[in-house]
């Protein structure tokens, strides 16, 4: 079995995007048509923001099933304690929410599917001198877990194993990637929240069948896994977590995902940029499930 170093890389999210590797588009070239949510979404990124004492974040709003959209709004910390808009809206390149395009590319191969287990024992999986440690390792591991409950955990052993298994090397886990328009080399976050909307309302991205199956898994997520955060009372979500950490040592914690799950009318990407521990995913859940209980009042 070959090792896939790269996707190693891609799932532990660490070290992997630097700095420099931000692209900047100014928000003039996006048109907003919400004015009211836009203002409401401000609001609530820059008081988690202060409550993190983050460096940056930002929160993207789309139509589904037009692609256009509702809000954006990217907030960068100018001093000790205050946050303006940034002049030019930072569309930082990230694969933190890789996992789910994974599995799906993995699920079109019929190679796999969600029900499948995997053995990701303690915690700790060592390939080719790299070792995977999965968030709970000092507490044991998931032992034996099906695809779908390591997608709802984030374990990255579950999500390495399934893809390695399926592909064996990485042109072909790539080839698979490109075949359904995803490029790795240029997702940032505007990027990653549209091939999650095109998730949303089944669109081009991958097989109807196996993108049923996806959105049961990011239903699944959000009821039983670590994305319990955006869980809303007002309307189901789906959506999914996800945690990297750039070369500067700094974390960027993301959430992305849609409502209402079953008819999904909007999608939305909440990251977070900040310095030090703990940084996890729910924390930019919070604000997804603040923004959706907003527009659902």
């Amino acid at each position: 079995m070959k090792t896939l170093n790269l996707l190693i890389v891609l799932l532990l999210g660490v070290g992997f995007l630097s700095c420099k590797n931000r692209k900047d588009y100014t928000t003039s070239k996006i048109s907003v048509t919400d004015s009211t949510l836009q203002s409401k979404a401000t609001s609530i990124l820059e008081s988690k923001l202060s409550e993190l004492n983050a460096l940056s974040g930002q929160a993207i709003i789309m139509e589904v099933q037009t692609g256009q959209i509702k809000a954006m709004v990217g907030l960068e910390r100018k001093d000790s304690a205050t946050y303006q808009p940034s002049e030019n809206l930072p569309q930082t390149q990230t694969l933190g929410l890789i996992q789910p395009l994974s599995i799906l590319a993995a699920l079109e191969t019929g190679k796999v599917k969600l029900s499948d287990t995997v053995n990701v024992g303690n915690g700790i999986y060592s390939d080719n001198g790299i070792e995977i440690k999965d968030h709970n390792w000092q507490r044991g591991g998931y032992g034996t877990i099906t695809i779908q409950q390591g997608l709802a955990v984030s374990s990255e052993i579950s999500a390495y194993k399934t893809i390695d298994k399926t592909f064996g090397n990485e042109q072909a886990y790539q080839a698979q990637l490109n075949k359904m328009g995803i490029n790795l080399d240029s997702l940032n976050t505007l990027k990653m929240l549209t091939l999650y909307n095109d998730i949303a309302k089944n669109g081009n991205i991958a097989s109807k069948v196996n993108t049923d199956s996806l959105k049961q898994a990011l239903k699944y997520v959000v009821t039983d896994g670590l994305g319990q955060t955006a869980k809303s009372e007002k309307v189901q979500v789906a959506g999914k977590t996800g945690t990297l950490q750039l070369e500067d040592g700094s974390y960027i914690v993301e959430f992305c995902g849609y409502f209402p799950a079953d008819n999904p009318q909007y999608s939305i990407i909440v990251s977070i940029n900040k310095e030090d521990l703990p940084a996890a995913g729910f924390m930019a859940g919070d604000v997804f499930r603040q923004i959706v209980d907003y527009m659902n009042k």
